[in-house]
């Protein structure tokens, strides 16, 4: 089905933001310009405490793991706004506690970690650097050759910041541009998140592309003048002028570009992808100022609109440099290639070379990791076919306002034909899944690698996870109807081995499958929780009601076997007397979680999803820090919201940590 409150959501989202304290996140406390802001206005915390009990948490881990983090990002983004909206269409009863961890808390640490990684950290390659910015300033170049002399060749950083910035900015009627923003095309798998200098909480950063007035803006808004993007009562460019610095410009959030691992893991980009896809279609699901500009705000414009260009980026990256044959990486058409003869393989190293005023420029890619992994292929083709959900003409929207077929003529901000290259790219991806690691029975394998063929182990989280993503595919893929019958038949063959193969009569799954013989091991929360999102995700395509047994029987097992009452938390496994958690088993839980609530109506699910979110999110130390949109509003107190949770500079490290997952947190569950 496709996604329900598309057209009819946009006021919804616009009067929760504003109840949420997210609709006026920019303004400061009113002062000169260069005086000292001692508070942000942004949203106050709601007290948990009834929620909570006291629990000892360690970080052992605060590296950025970009696959695991973005996966939880994507489950958060999932448990915000749109959670909220289907629990009111289906009537269940949202308190204001459930209400503010769904619309701030979730939502905003989900974006937290998103901008930090896509647009402030550098922790990846600059879409500076990518086929769409290249092929655009070739255009250009073309467009203004001199015939007599051919002397003119356009650079790609002109390109960027000469015509497709300005593009997005006049149809967002977004009136200013961040500085030191680096969006990018490729992440790295894994980065230290510490900022590297004092943060700047100034409030004189005034460029002179931002120093905008209320002539130029008369000409921007028109009638709508002297209303700001967020309506408050000040005229002109007042916003923005008085504006904390960090929040205009991300050179103090940047990270240490040597401690980054310069490796790209593909199913981090396929988490990363999902998550350029659904922040996309939240940020420009809708229009403001009497429709005229792309956007629910002009900075949700802005932001939509670069979001989908590094997911552009990134798939036409895919395509031209980044399947193997499994002797050497180059580019294919993904609609013509043979089935099975390229993948994308589980990790590739990045050459980078320092060129001038640029970002690091990748020089070379080569296979550091030629297995293809399950999970990897899984997270490609969610975020694939997500990509394709938002571009797809034929859903009704303002999505369809994003993309056409003369840009920007037309109005448009990008070609619609990038919805073929998301296509092909799932469907190749569907290939892989299908040629290298389908067994004879129909069962997914999570390894295969060119030396040894597929493997024997099927891991229950790989299975979860391809549930999930094969789901997304039916739902939302349907240009050729072969394919996504072949996709739903894997589907169904996958439900079915998990229900009856992996799961045991008091609803737990063994942790993996070797060849004819269960893998023996504690029942662990990581392949529960994937179970049942998996099993719900099967069963809402399929509508087979075993599916929603079985993942019934898994989640009971997990409340009645998993649950510690004393620490309001879920064991990590069976038994075990210290917890560990990751973004990868805390993000399984909380999607399992939310969809059973959805499933179900359950007020006793949705206590224990209150008192699990309060534990494992915000008393845990996962969510490393968090800025004025969460609570820290007081710009120098270390926690003045009192919720556990740091402002950034006062986290770990010297200058503070970026609001971002650890990889890695242990708990006492005695």
């Amino acid at each position: 089905m496709k996604r329900l409150l598309k057209l009819n959501v946009v006021a919804t989202q616009i009067a929760l933001l504003a109840l949420a304290g997210c609709a006026q996140l920019s303004t400061q406390d009113r002062g000169q310009a260069g005086d000292r802001l001692e508070k942000a206005v942004g949203t106050e915390q709601v007290n948990l405490d009834r929620y909570r009990s006291p629990i000892k948490a360690t970080v052992t881990d605060r590296r950025f793991t970009t696959k695991e983090a973005m996966y939880l990002a994507n489950e958060m983004e999932r448990s915000g706004f749109p959670f909220l909206i289907q629990a009111g269409n289906r009537g269940i009863p949202m308190d204001s506690d459930l209400i503010f961890m769904a619309t701030v808390e979730s939502y905003w640490y989900s974006r937290y970690n998103m901008e930090a990684l896509n647009t402030e950290s550098r922790c990846g390659v600059h879409l500076v650097h990518g086929p769409y910015v290249t092929e655009k300033a070739l255009q250009q170049g073309r467009a203004n050759d001199n015939r007599d002399r051919g002397e003119y060749v356009r650079s790609n950083k002109g390109t960027l910041l000469q015509d497709i910035t300005p593009l997005y900015l006049a149809r967002t009627g977004f009136p200013r541009r961040f500085e030191d923003a680096s969006p990018l095309m490729l992440a790295f798998e894994s980065c230290d998140p510490h900022l590297t200098r004092p943060l700047d909480k100034g409030g004189s950063f005034q460029s002179t592309e931002n120093r905008l007035r209320d002539d130029d803006l008369k000409k921007i808004y028109g009638p709508a003048f002297p209303a700001t993007p967020y309506g408050a009562d000040t005229k002109g460019n007042e916003d923005w002028a008085y504006r904390v610095n960090y929040r205009e410009n991300f050179l103090s959030l940047r990270w240490d570009h040597g401690r980054m691992s310069h490796v790209v893991d593909m199913g981090a980009e396929g988490q990363v992808l999902m998550k350029l896809a659904l922040w996309s279609e939240f940020f420009l699901a809708g229009n403001h100022h009497d429709d005229k500009y792309l956007g629910i705000t002009p900075e949700d414009g802005f932001r939509g609109a670069m979001l989908n260009l590094s997911a552009v980026s990134k798939m036409l990256m895919m395509k031209s440099a980044m399947l193997y044959d499994g002797k050497a990486l180059g580019g294919v058409d993904p609609r013509t290639a043979k089935p099975g003869a390229y993948y994308f393989p589980h990790r590739i190293g990045v050459r980078l070379r320092m060129v001038g005023d640029l970002p690091p420029r990748p020089e070379e890619f080569s296979v550091v990791d030629n297995s293809s992994q399950l999970f990897d292929q899984a997270s490609l083709l969610w975020g694939l076919s997500e990509f394709y959900h938002f571009a797809d003409p034929a859903v009704k929207g303002n999505w369809n306002r994003v993309f056409g077929d003369n840009t920007p003529y037309d109005g448009s901000i990008m070609e619609q034909k990038y919805i073929v290259l998301a296509e092909g790219l799932a469907d190749l991806v569907l290939s892989t899944m299908e040629t290298k690691h389908q067994a004879t029975n129909g069962v997914l394998a999570s390894e295969w690698t060119p030396e040894h063929g597929r493997g024997a182990l099927t891991r229950t989280a790989d299975l979860g996870m391809s549930l999930v993503a094969l789901a997304n595919y039916v739902d939302k893929v349907h240009t050729d109807t072969a394919v996504v019958e072949r996709a739903k038949g894997m589907l169904r063959r996958q439900a079915d081995f998990l229900a009856s193969a992996l799961q045991a009569g008091d609803g737990s799954v063994t942790a993996a499958y070797d060849g004819d013989k269960a893998v023996a091991g504690a029942p662990a929360l990581l392949d529960q929780g994937l179970t049942v999102r998996g099993l719900l995700a099967a069963y809402h395509v399929l509508g087979d009601e075993r599916f929603k047994t079985a993942a019934r029987n898994a989640l009971d097992f997990m409340n009645a076997r998993l649950w510690d009452e004393k620490t309001g938390l879920y064991r990590s496994e069976l038994g075990a007397a210290t917890s560990v958690y990751t973004p990868l088993n805390l993000g399984a839980a909380i999607g399992a979680l939310r969809e059973m609530i959805l499933e179900t109506k359950s007020p006793e699910l949705i206590a224990r999803y209150k008192r699990f979110w309060a534990q494992a999110i915000d008393a845990s130390g996962i969510q490393q820090s968090e800025f004025e949109e969460t609570g820290e509003t007081a710009l120098y107190q270390k926690d003045g919201d009192k919720d556990g949770i740091p402002r950034i500079e006062y986290g770990d490290g010297k200058y503070g940590i970026a609001p971002v997952f650890a990889s890695r947190v242990e708990i006492s569950t005695p």
